[in-house]
């Protein structure tokens, strides 16, 4: 089931309630301010997980009585496999990759010299993990993080395909890397089907980017009744990293995008949902950008703003292991996580000036969700800009707080790639 939040109309008589139920429940707006401003006037507001309000003066008014959805189904997105190697903290989720049969670890095998696999327990090559037996030694599956935890030869060398054994470097390499670069143009959208439905998104490429040093992935989500088009401006973090990243901008559910932008104008009426569409979305996205681009497959991020800041929190839980780290903005969520051991680094932003997700109903609750989650204690620090980290935390987990409203500030952006970067 697809799930969208209710709410008041917050311009007029503004009173927003929100409750958190269960790790799929998710909905949230995305329309207000741009820049650091409040929306535009002459434009309809933004419904809270509800339609757009149309016709209403700008400064974010908001239409009351749209539905809420429940329970919107959270799958993991793709077939996990079993027998291989677990996924090394903060390393992205294999996609895509079949698994090798037969292939088994060596067990009581003596260790192998100059970076041979122990007698009997052959590595897996081309990043396949061996099924149907022990963990495969050091193995890492297309596309996905390092493995940890199988068995592993003392000095062994790299197998092909970057399958990393305890002493080998690891190799940080998408399938792209070595490939001839087709750069598309960041303002034209793309297009891939995903069950039936054609999905859009831009995409911002280096013009420095030559498919042999891998860069970074960053996702960036705009908020509900918005476009891609609208936040490509705001967060722009190809141009903020000097050539460093990617920056993929997926659209969400609704009518086509176009080139226009469109922010709370009661025209798209787009949303994020957490459910298994948009997470087999974000991953086929990973898997075609790391098949075409050279991207380092350890070092891919997700950030949001509004209902994609809740769809930040969302996935985080769903699928930690998919993104090296999250940074909601504006969002809120998610409330609970199934999976327990989802401890993801995140960042999060809230501005006391807005009225939309307001500090005690979203920024707040999301801060001491992830605190408990990730089992930090409170003794706290000074980080970036007005931002607080905490420490004893499994992964880290940061709130930043600023004066602005329902946007996504320049101390936001400037401060989520300075995370993003600093997560090795």
């Amino acid at each position: 089931m697809k799930t969208r939040l209710q709410c008041g109309n917050v311009f007029a008589k503004c009173r927003f309630s929100l409750l958190f139920l269960s790790a799929t429940v998710t909905g949230l707006i995305g329309c207000s301010g741009k820049g650091d401003s409040v929306q535009p006037s002459g434009s309809g507001g933004a419904a809270v997980g509800g339609a757009a309000a149309a016709g209403g003066t700008g400064g974010g008014s908001v239409d009351s009585g749209g539905a809420q959805p429940t329970g919107g189904a959270v799958t993991t997105g793709g077939v996990v496999a079993t027998g291989g190697a677990a996924n090394a903290t903060g390393g992205a989720i294999a996609t895509g990759g079949t698994i090798a049969t037969g292939g088994k670890a060596a067990t009581g095998g003596a260790n192998a010299t100059g970076g041979k696999a122990a007698t009997g327990g052959a590595n897996a090559t081309g990043g396949k993990a061996a099924t149907g037996g022990a963990n495969a030694t050091g193995g890492k599956a297309t596309g996905g993080g390092v493995a940890t935890g199988g068995a592993t030869t003392a000095g062994g060398a790299t197998s092909s395909g970057g399958t990393t054994t305890a002493g080998g470097a690891s190799s940080n390499r998408s399938p792209g890397c070595g490939t001839t670069i087709n750069r598309p143009n960041n303002k034209t959208q793309q297009t891939m089907t995903i069950s039936g439905t054609t999905r859009y998104y831009l995409l911002d490429v280096p013009t420095s980017a030559d498919n042999s040093t891998p860069l970074m992935l960053i996702f960036a989500l705009h908020g509900y009744d918005m476009n891609n088009v609208s936040v490509v401006g705001l967060y722009n973090f190809t141009s903020r990293s000097s050539g460093k990243a990617i920056t993929v901008y997926p659209q969400g559910e609704g009518p086509a995008p176009g080139d226009t932008s469109h922010w709370g104008d009661g025209v798209l009426k787009s949303t994020w949902t957490a459910n298994d569409a948009n997470y087999t979305f974000m991953q086929s996205l990973i898997t075609d950008l790391e098949s075409r681009f050279c991207i380092d497959p350890s070092r891919v991020y997700f950030t949001g703003f509004s209902m994609g800041g809740m769809f930040t929190n969302s996935i985080a839980c769903a699928h930690s292991s998919w993104f090296r780290g999250f940074a909601p903005v504006e969002g809120m969520g998610p409330g609970s996580c199934a999976d327990k051991n989802a401890k993801p680094p995140i960042m999060i932003h809230q501005g006391t000036a807005d009225t939309t997700v307001t500090p005690t109903a979203g920024g707040e609750p999301t801060r001491d969700f992830w605190l408990g989650q990730n089992g930090c204690n409170q003794t706290t620090s000074s980080s970036f800009t007005g931002c607080t980290s905490y420490s004893g935390c499994a992964e880290p987990v940061v709130y930043c707080v600023g004066s602005w409203n329902h946007t996504i500030s320049s101390t936001a952006t400037a401060n989520v790639w300075s995370f993003f970067n600093g997560l090795q």
